[in-house]
């Protein structure tokens, strides 16, 4: 079964579980929503906020969803997905981005930072993603970066975004002083069984289909299984898919399923 046969196949023009969420098929679900609205306040009141969030819930799709909601002609974003940041640290990296170079400590290449940032004329937004990759070093550069003004106008907006172990991290006594310029904190949740079918029934649609191939039975066991994680979904969802064209049936059976989970978690 090709690609091309299960287009055809399901009357679809794209991939409708593919990594890109095409506008038509986003569901901005309840955590979904809060999580966006106190980002955007966030990023217009320049409060830092830390975002966190389990593998596969949707943190990457709603950071471009932040990207593209931004007016370009007041803010400029730079965004990163940092990691261990190299032997020039977060400092050095970013220096980069505003075609600096860095200096021999990290408190000078923070202040030509913050200088070269008090230039511009757009609303700096800095969105570190991955950041639970960070050494400690990285975070430490941070706290020196946020010391500066922030007590009075913040000179940037920051989203620190990354899975949980970050918030554990910024729990540790070593690094409470950063920790508490995170006024604002959001998560996300898994879908509910209601959420799920609506994402399953969105996503198709978004993909050319005329109606869901997945009944209501099937959408249970993808819940069941996925536990609403939307990357679960898609991958099982892909799957039985392809299981439903390949018997020649226009509809997928929870068996079809079943047997995703199963190769997904044995191949």
């Amino acid at each position: 079964m090709t690609l091309q046969a299960l287009y055809q196949h399901f009357g679809l023009h794209s991939a409708p579980f593919a990594r890109a969420v095409p506008s038509a098929g986003l569901v901005q679900h309840r955590s979904f929503s809060e999580s966006l609205a106190r980002i955007h306040l966030a990023i217009e009141s320049r409060t830092p906020a830390l975002f966190c969030a389990e593998p596969g819930l949707g943190k990457s799709t709603l950071l471009g969803l932040v990207s593209d909601n931004l007016d370009s002609s007041k803010y400029r974003l730079v965004y990163t997905q940092l990691c261990s940041c190299g032997p020039f640290g977060l400092l050095g990296q970013l220096a980069v981005r505003y075609g600096l170079r860095a200096k021999r400590s990290s408190s000078l290449t923070a202040q030509i930072l913050l200088d070269e940032i008090a230039r511009c004329d757009h609303t700096q937004v800095w969105v570190l993603d991955e950041a639970h990759r960070l050494p400690a070093s990285s975070l430490d550069e941070l706290r020196l970066l946020c010391n500066s003004d922030f007590d009075r106008v913040a000179p940037f907006a920051l989203v620190l975004a990354g899975q949980p172990p970050l918030r554990d991290r910024l729990a540790e006594p070593e690094h409470a002083s950063l920790s508490q310029r995170f006024a604002i904190r959001t998560t996300l949740s898994p879908l509910s069984d209601a959420e799920t079918a609506d994402y399953v029934e969105r996503r198709m649609r978004a993909a050319g289909a005329s109606s869901c191939p997945f009944r209501s039975t099937t959408i249970d066991k993808l819940f069941e299984h996925s536990r609403g994680v939307p990357r679960l979904i898609n991958n099982y969802a892909t799957s039985a898919l392809f299981a439903a064209a390949t018997a020649k049936r226009k509809h997928v059976e929870p068996k079809d399923v079943a047997d995703a989970v199963f190769d997904q978690e044995h191949a």
